[in-house]
């Protein structure tokens, strides 16, 4: 159940029959999902892992940031690619990622929080209050508890779960972007005006520098990307049905101003750690995000059909893509436990780092590995139950 939860988020699962009472409505879908989709949700996982656990020179990050830095808006504009207009009522929306998001959210975070606290209680003295603080800050935003004056308790804990803030904005936005999207997407207009007022708001609290808790400031921003995300969808501008100089001559003029505004605004706008503007440039931090959301996702897709005939490569990558959300709840744990055994300092990435730890590059081909090994002992067991549970069935 699981996996067909984390598949439907991230659009990997077959289309379910719409209701007969709406397929007089509905519009045309999509037939078969595409094979670059996946292609780039691997490389991208990768790179987030990546990200988060290389140790190198601060400058470095600044070209890898004008290179890739637009990765996770790139992960909620697909989430908005994949709607299928007038599918299920609202109600039924919320129903399904509540199941979809919510649940995996708590089971996965409560579990890895529990498996680190083990190590940081004994070895470094944390105490059940610590860890508590920990998964508070988790659920609130540690922006926000700074605001409040609540306690943040960083390090190698917090470290753990940091990948989740992914997870919390991106069902705060859903709750958003199915409230608005069948009526944007009904004329140009429409869509113009959401699409501004999402932004408009988040850019309000960015402007002041104020945060709210579980990502209400930052989620309508992302509503906004994700709407954007499913014009493309509706459009099909993602395939290759467009002409092929069409797609090279967007596709170079999309990444070249990508390039240009992530070197001219070094470190803004890359949304990490759900947080979209910093101290700098505040709103326009918003702004910026919006922007690399369509301008990078768009090159990246088409320049990722390039490696649909790749073989083993492509299959490689559609694997790890189609279990992107699996890598991003384990491997922070995984990396825990691998720098423990490596007897290096764990999580020792940085992005203010002078110098290059290239023994990092060993941490992360054996977090890589090891994770990849507990999704596949994960979806054994799955299997297992599954079977057995037909057979009684039966």
């Amino acid at each position: 159940m699981m996996e067909e939860q984390i598949k439907q988020e991230t659009g990997t699962v077959q289309e379910i029959e719409a209701r007969p009472e709406e397929r007089a409505e509905q519009p045309a879908v999509k037939k078969s999902r595409m094979l670059e989709q996946d292609i780039a949700k691997g490389i991208a996982i990768l790179l987030v892992l990546a990200l988060h656990t290389l140790t190198l020179n601060r400058n470095i990050y600044f070209v890898l940031g004008g290179v890739f830095g637009f990765i996770m808006p790139f992960f909620f504009f697909m989430a908005g690619y994949n709607h299928r207009p007038y599918r299920y009522t609202y109600r039924e929306i919320l129903k399904k990622r509540f199941k979809q998001i919510v649940i995996p959210f708590f089971i996965y975070s409560l579990s890895i929080l529990v498996i680190g606290a083990v190590y940081y209680m004994i070895a470094q003295g944390y105490t059940v209050g610590d860890v508590a603080l920990t998964y508070l800050n988790l659920l609130l935003q540690n922006a926000f508890c700074r605001e409040v004056g609540i306690p943040v308790i960083g390090g190698g804990l917090s470290s753990c779960i940091m990948s989740f803030w992914f997870i919390q904005l991106l069902f705060m936005a859903s709750l958003i972007f199915y409230a608005v999207v069948d009526y944007a997407l009904e004329k140009g207009a429409r869509l113009i005006s959401i699409t501004a007022g999402l932004l408009i708001f988040t850019m309000v609290f960015a402007h002041f520098d104020f945060h709210l808790p579980l990502y209400l400031a930052e989620a309508p921003a992302v509503a906004a990307i994700m709407l954007m995300g499913a014009f493309f969808g509706q459009k099909d501008l993602l395939s290759n049905k467009t002409r092929l100089l069409f797609i090279i001559i967007n596709s170079v003029l999309a990444y070249g101003l990508f390039v240009v505004l992530a070197m001219m605004f070094r470190g803004s706008g890359f949304m990490a750690g759900g947080m979209l503007w910093d101290t700098r440039i505040h709103e326009w931090a918003v702004l910026l995000s919006f922007v690399f959301a369509i301008v990078g996702t768009y090159p990246f897709v088409h320049l990722c059909r390039l490696l649909t005939r790749t073989g083993i490569v492509c299959k490689a990558l559609v694997w790890l893509g189609n279990r992107s959300m699996y890598l991003l709840f384990i491997h922070g744990i995984v990396q825990l436990y691998v720098c423990l055994v490596l007897q290096m300092e764990p999580f020792r990435m940085s992005f203010a780092s002078d110098v290059n730890d290239f023994r990092t590059f060993y941490v992360f081909a054996i977090e890589l590995v090891v994770s990849i090994l507990i999704i596949l002992l994960i979806e054994l067991i799955k299997k297992a139950r599954n079977n057995k549970r037909s057979k009684k069935a039966a």
